[in-house]
């Protein structure tokens, strides 16, 4: 095999392995951020941060019962934001983290990306979002308001 040949079977083989198609998990951010929010998740968290000002009311630790209520009220205007999608949702992501990669070996993808603005067509996207909710442990009612939720993100088609 000569030298040319060598090198054009290089470059056909990156040229096919360039073409071949990504699969990206993508979702839908709103139906996240009420699934998590009302989580167990979020439920056992809620309930431990109001241990913790139960117990510092008791003990009269006026600064440490400030702090905790001024943390409630960060993390509903929070959750307020990241609903509007005016807020980023790390930390919501940072509590999916560890579940992450068995999400994407379930749904056949190599990237989780929550914004995918253009995508060439070597990405193929799958939509993640029930995986999502799964991982976050969504009572029908969750879904059932995530449903909802993603039919008024939609507008009908004329």
């Amino acid at each position: 095999m000569n030298l040319f040949s060598i090198v054009a079977a290089a470059a056909l083989t990156a040229s096919l392995a360039s073409a071949q198609t990504i699969r990206v998990g993508t979702f839908d951010k709103p139906s996240v951020v009420v699934a998590f929010y009302g989580s167990p998740q979020w439920a056992d968290t809620l309930k431990a941060k109001r241990a913790e000002l139960a117990a510092a009311q008791k003990a009269n630790d006026v600064q440490k019962a400030k702090d905790l209520e001024a943390w409630g009220g960060t993390q509903q205007e929070l959750a307020h934001r990241q609903l509007d999608g005016d807020a980023p949702i790390a930390n919501i992501l940072d509590a999916l983290a560890p579940q992450l990669p068995e999400v994407a070996r379930k749904a056949g993808i190599v990237l989780i990306a929550p914004d995918l603005p253009y995508a060439d067509r070597t990405v193929q996207t799958v939509d993640i979002t029930d995986l999502l909710l799964d991982c976050l442990h969504a009572n029908q009612r969750t879904r059932d308001i995530v449903r909802d939720l993603q039919k008024q993100e939609k507008p009908a088609a004329h």
